[in-house]
């Protein structure tokens, strides 16, 4: 008798052991970048599951060859702080750790005693002058380990944004020497110790839009881009189905394949979010069984409900914290006419963006509206809002997101065609 799989719903911002599902052949890709000394930059969509795809690469790795750290930057605010949660990093890796400690022997009278949170202090206090002479010390340190290091950076694209356009969202000559300064260092970093030390890099927004936007694209020029993509939708089922067989739902015939149907792009969250409302569904009626109907329903009603998404109202603080205020408006319009109107043309973005052009404050940047256009469409492409449907247009890669936005803002837009002018 044939073992059905099973699966534990999702709970926090990744998942592990028993929730994670799927991915070996991702896994299996990057261990072998790795092991040809690369570093590497993951680009995916938003939710797709790069926390978990790295901490899941961590877990394998120490099975073998490898010390791994891993990183959390989202509130990292500068180079030194980078470095300090570096430092913190160690503290898993006893022999690790000792190295980082003694790099604050002169500042701590016990450091063999010295805890996470006092290393922390004593550690940043240490950076305060020349951080970059002293971050490359600990490299150092990392570097004379018997075993290759891997460094996780996960949200750095966050830290580098915050480096470049601070809380105005602009880029200043300032702010872009300091951002060079940050990228050049751990650049030189992996080429000083290539053979030791490998970077894995990934975050919530794109990196390489935003160096593009400050012409710093060098700066990443060490690293290997991997693509992680959605789900295909054979997993997708498949994770469903296995959700399904531990909470004793019946997915009855098609109704898992009109779920991802329903979802356009079977991103895992997404995935598990809408397995979570059906299920949900079916303790309210105490009924067992999923209907194509019930699908349809817990859809329309659940889905694109605007109570408890937090995640998909968060994407208008992303858009802004990667292209800036003065971005958003077009960037609203152009998703917005892509959700109405089912397709977001060359025309249409044409005449969006002079709307938006003319429509500017006066005193406001006499930017071209093609170079606005280019820019916001770069970051939207880049970062899996939008697709090319394979006729010179572009339409939402997520039927949910598209049903979603075309819902919370349809009702005040009106689509390029019906605005008149030349």
């Amino acid at each position: 008798m044939q073992v059905k799989a099973k699966l534990v719903r999702e709970v926090g911002n990744w998942v592990s052991g028993d929730r994670f599902w799927n991915r070996e052949q991702e896994v299996w890709d990057l261990k072998e970048l790795l092991g040809e000394g690369a570093n590497v930059l993951i680009a995916a969509p938003r939710r797709v599951g790069k926390t978990s795809l790295m901490r899941k690469l961590c877990e394998e790795l120490e099975k073998g060859d490898y010390r791994c750290l891993f990183l959390d930057l989202q509130r990292s605010q500068s180079g030194e702080d980078a470095v300090v949660e570096l430092g913190v990093a160690t503290r898993p890796h006893q022999t690790l750790w000792d190295r980082a400690k003694e790099l604050v022997r002169d500042r701590a009278e016990r450091i063999e005693s010295l805890g996470t949170e006092e290393f922390k202090l004593t550690f940043r206090e240490h950076l305060k002058q020349n951080w970059q002479a002293k971050g490359e010390r600990l490299f150092d340190a990392l570097a004379g380990d018997d075993r290759p290091v891997v460094v996780f950076m996960d949200e750095l694209p966050i830290l580098v944004n915050r480096l470049l356009k601070a809380d105005e969202y602009t880029i200043t000559p300032e702010r872009r020497k300091l951002t060079d300064e940050f990228l050049s260092f751990l650049r030189g970093q992996t080429i000083k110790h290539r053979s030791k030390i490998r970077l894995v890099v990934a975050g919530s927004i794109g990196l390489e839009p935003v160096l593009r936007q400050a012409g710093l694209s060098a700066t990443v020029n060490t690293f290997t881009p991997y693509e992680l993509r959605p789900w295909d939708e054979e997993t997708a089922m498949g994770c469903l189905e296995a959700l399904a067989n531990n909470y004793s739902v019946v997915l009855r015939e098609g109704a898992a394949r009109r779920m991802v149907e329903k979802l356009g792009s079977c991103i895992p969250h997404h995935v598990q979010m809408f397995f979570n409302h059906v299920y949900n569904d079916t303790k309210r009626r105490a009924q067992h069984e999923v209907s194509l109907e019930d699908v349809d329903r817990v859809y329309m009603h659940s889905m694109l409900s605007t109570r408890g998404h937090a995640e998909l109202s968060h994407m208008e603080e992303r858009l802004k914290l990667v292209l800036g205020q003065r971005d958003l408006p077009l960037t609203l319009d152009l998703l917005t006419e892509a959700a109405v109107v089912g397709v977001l043309t060359p025309g249409a973005s044409m005449a969006l963006a002079r709307d938006n052009a003319a429509a500017a404050e006066p005193g406001a940047s006499a930017e071209k509206p093609q170079d606005v256009l280019r820019r916001v469409m770069d970051v939207l492409k880049h970062d899996g809002y939008l697709v090319d449907n394979d006729a010179g247009a572009f339409v939402f890669a997520s039927l949910l997101l598209r049903d979603w936005w075309k819902g919370r803002f349809a009702a005040q837009f009106t689509p390029a065609a019906a605005r008149g002018g030349p």
